[in-house]
């Protein structure tokens, strides 16, 4: 029974720790955790495989890199159109969105996902739109179609880690 209860402190203390971990800070076998201090948005990437690009003047986000085409944007906004998860989802149309093969939402959530050109490349996107108070919080990853089969356990453990703060 001991172990089990130190099982639980140390699970305890890792997920306070990552909470708090400063931008980038790295765990979790090349994992890293992105905290957004202004809005709380958090996620966690493949460090290895992923390049932090600067933050933007307005620091509502984050946009990753990997060398092979791959893209992780990860940013939120006060909801100043008093936007509800159906009018969001509702304005997700045009070409970008004309290959949509998967949906899904919740209670303050909805994905969306498919397939679309990226500059001539034939490319998977997922958007994962989180409403949080008056924030809305956004994961959009993209990576090219040849590249799915290495993709999806990556973009399922990011996904799962996305979260809108407070």
């Amino acid at each position: 029974m001991k172990f089990s209860l130190l099982a639980l402190l140390a699970a305890i203390l890792g997920c306070f720790a990552a909470l708090f971990a400063p931008c980038g800070a790295r765990a979790d076998n090349g994992w890293a955790v992105y905290v957004n201090d202004r809005y709380g948005t958090t996620v966690w990437y493949p460090a290895p495989r992923f390049v932090m690009q600067p933050p933007p003047d307005n620091d509502d986000g984050r946009t990753l890199i990997a060398a092979d085409g791959a893209k992780i944007l990860v940013f939120a906004s006060y909801n100043v159109l008093d936007e509800t998860l159906a009018s969001k989802q509702a304005g997700l149309t045009g070409p970008d969105y004309a290959r949509t093969t998967y949906r899904a939402k919740g209670p303050n959530w909805f994905v969306v996902s498919g397939y679309r050109d990226i500059g001539g490349v034939d490319s998977v996107f997922y958007e994962k739109h989180i409403f949080a108070r008056d924030v809305v919080h956004s994961l959009i990853v993209t990576y090219p179609s040849a590249l799915k089969g290495r993709y999806e356990p990556i973009v399922a453990r990011v996904a799962a880690s996305f979260a809108g703060g407070g």
